[in-house]
C-alpha cells in the first residue's frame, strides 16, 4: 500500500512540474517575441527617419538653389540620389515666379515632401 501512494505522490509532483514547464516555456517565447517585435518596428521608424532627413536634405538644397540664381532652368535641377523622384513645376504669376517641389521615395515607403518657393521676378 504505501508504495502505491509513494507511486502516486510521484505522478502528482512529475505532472505538476510538467505544467508549470510548459507555462514557462509559453511565457519565454512571448516574451520573445515581443522583442523581435519591438526590435523590427524600431528598425523601420529609424530607416523613415533617415530617408525623411535625407529628403529634407534635398529638399533644402533645391531651395536654395532656387532662390540664389536669378533664372533657374528648372530642367537642370536635379538631385544625384536613386531612391528619390524629383518633381518641380513652374508657375508665372504677375511680378513673380512660384515654383512648387515635391520630392518623394521611389520605393514603397510613404516619404514625400512638398513645398512652395515664390521669388519676385
Amino acid at each position: 500500500m504505501e508504495f502505491k501512494a509513494y507511486m502516486s505522490m510521484r505522478s502528482k509532483k512529475s505532472g505538476f512540474v510538467l505544467i508549470i514547464t510548459i507555462i514557462l516555456v509559453i511565457l519565454f517565447s512571448l516574451y520573445s517575441l515581443v522583442i523581435l517585435e519591438t526590435n523590427t518596428i524600431s528598425s523601420n521608424i529609424n530607416k523613415l527617419k533617415y530617408l525623411h532627413l535625407q529628403a529634407y536634405i534635398h529638399m533644402n538644397y533645391i531651395k536654395d538653389t532656387i532662390t540664389s540664381l536669378d533664372s533657374v532652368d528648372i530642367n537642370a535641377l536635379d538631385i544625384n540620389d536613386n531612391r528619390y523622384d524629383l518633381n518641380i513645376s513652374k508657375v508665372y504669376d504677375m511680378n513673380k515666379t512660384s515654383y512648387y517641389i515635391y520630392i518623394k521615395t521611389k520605393d514603397e515607403t510613404p516619404i514625400c515632401l512638398q513645398e512652395l518657393v515664390v521669388k519676385n521676378n
